[in-house]
């Protein structure tokens, strides 16, 4: 408890002053200065300035109520404890007067010095709790601002209530936009089912690996934690936060494909010497072999053997380009001209299956500094890749730009026949194909250039329901 209290008395009556100042300063436990306020004006800045340790506020001042002024002073700032005192008492102002924010309610005609120390110290307690509790909320409401990380509450039917700013920078919604909004409106697909089961048995929720849609169709990787309280019906809520682990997850498949690709050049480079020296000595003993005449009979089987050696030797050739480090001759290209570019290239092949496109660009230019031709070719590939994995008449291809401050995307979907999860691991794997024709050397190519180029390539793909290339510049 303090020793010293300064209070501000707030009475348009003198007399009801004097008294009142009398009881207080009568009082030994602490030094009270007491000061007087009869002027409206006056004490809706005295109130709003938070000058004085208490106030104490008549009920009847003039026009005006106590209730009143305590109701703007509040608003305006006011957080010092206000004891309203009036000369007669009745239920319900001791109740509206509560209701509005004032500490204590006392009647004048009960005042006695032993009354209002009572007052006082109950008030000061009171004042010193709310304080701690004032400094902790905007404490961690700066938490809830500034974090990076995206905090959030949910009714019990997951709808949102409420949001920090991180939601913009994780998902593109403001926070006003998420208020009402469904959490589960936001999970993919492949997480609803497994996420749905530990809702309805109200679990909490640690470290869930969870993919997220953005307001702009885009998948973000995150890690929730969400926690569910419930002291009763009315304030059952759910409470959460996801990191984002978009960046991490990107890293590590970035890695991961110049593993896979450093690993193909290194095998590409010891099976085209493995392969090409017994083919030499192949081809030196045919062409020994021609010089000394062959039997009609014998030149079919002649003609089969060097057919199949030069067919070895073209594939370790396809092979070795493929792995080979791309030589980039760079110029400024606009990503929605090639994009343009690239549909039109590839637009008979979407006529004659009767596809439907979605071509979804920007209204200003995305430069970015390229081997246009080269660049051209890997997209192509992976537009003609979905085109081939639609039915026709029953296609649906996306090719979109999207860019915020992180990255650039371009966005290539079809509504295919998908890829298998297992074989999702080995899209960028030489020979690898889901093609009954093909090499499966095309995708190493294109992953080859795109690499090239700084960027990293994502997919997403469901059997049965599409796949999704995501072609992703870092800005």
């Amino acid at each position: 408890m303090i020793s010293d209290l300064k209070i501000l008395i707030i009475d348009d009556d003198e007399d009801d002053f004097f008294i009142t100042s009398q009881y207080l300063e009568d009082i030994e436990a602490f030094n009270v200065n007491c000061s007087w306020s009869y002027n409206i004006n006056d004490a809706q800045q005295k109130l709003a300035s938070n000058a004085y340790d208490i106030y104490f506020l008549d009920y009847r001042l003039g026009a005006r109520t106590g209730l009143e002024l305590l109701k703007e002073a509040i608003g305006r700032g006011c957080y010092k404890p206000v004891i309203l005192l009036t000369g007669k008492g009745t239920v319900e102002i001791d109740k509206q007067a509560v209701e509005n924010g004032a500490y204590d309610y006392l009647v004048k005609s009960d005042l006695t010095t032993e009354k209002l120390e009572r007052c006082l110290r109950y008030a000061y307690e009171r004042y010193k709790s709310f304080k701690v509790i004032n400094d902790n909320e905007k404490k961690y409401r700066l938490i809830f601002e500034n974090a990076l990380s995206f905090i959030f509450t949910c009714d019990p039917l997951l709808h949102f209530s409420a949001a920090n700013p991180a939601s913009e920078y994780l998902l593109g919604y403001m926070p006003d936009e998420l208020i009402g909004k469904s959490f589960l409106n936001l999970i993919d697909d492949s997480d609803k089912h497994n996420f749905r089961k530990l809702i309805v048995e109200k679990k909490n929720i640690y470290n869930f690996n969870i993919r997220l849609l953005t307001k702009h169709g885009e998948i973000k990787t995150g890690n929730l934690s969400l926690n569910y309280f419930e002291e009763d019906s009315e304030t059952a809520y759910w409470q959460g936060i996801i990191y984002d682990e978009t960046m991490r997850v990107q890293a590590e498949q970035a890695k991961l494909q110049s593993e896979k690709l450093e690993a193909t050049y290194r095998l590409v480079r010891t099976l085209a010497h493995e392969i090409r020296n017994p083919l030499t000595n192949i081809g030196l003993s045919l062409e020994g072999f021609l010089e000394k005449g062959i039997k009609d009979e014998q030149k079919p089987y002649v003609d089969i053997i060097k057919r199949g050696a030069d067919r070895i030797n073209s594939i370790i050739t396809e092979l070795l380009q493929s792995s080979k480090a791309i030589e980039i001759r760079p110029e400024l290209v606009d990503l929605n001209a090639l994009l343009r570019e690239v549909v039109s290239i590839a637009q008979d092949r979407i006529d004659l299956k009767k596809i439907h496109t979605d071509i979804s660009l920007l209204n200003f230019p995305v430069v970015r500094t390229l081997d246009k031709e080269k660049f051209k070719i890997a997209i192509l590939n992976l537009v003609v890749n979905a085109v081939e994995a639609m039915e026709s008449g029953k296609g649906q291809l996306t090719v979109s730009l999207s860019q915020n401050l992180e990255h650039t995307t371009i966005l290539i979907k079809d509504n295919g026949s998908g890829i298998k999860e297992d074989d999702l691991k080995m899209l960028f794997e030489p020979y690898f194909t889901t093609k009954k024709t093909g090499m499966g050397l095309g995708l190493v190519s294109t992953l080859n250039i795109i690499k090239s180029h700084k960027a990293h390539i994502e997919v997403d793909s469901k059997q049965g329901m599409g796949t999704t290339f995501r072609v992703i510049f870092p800005n």
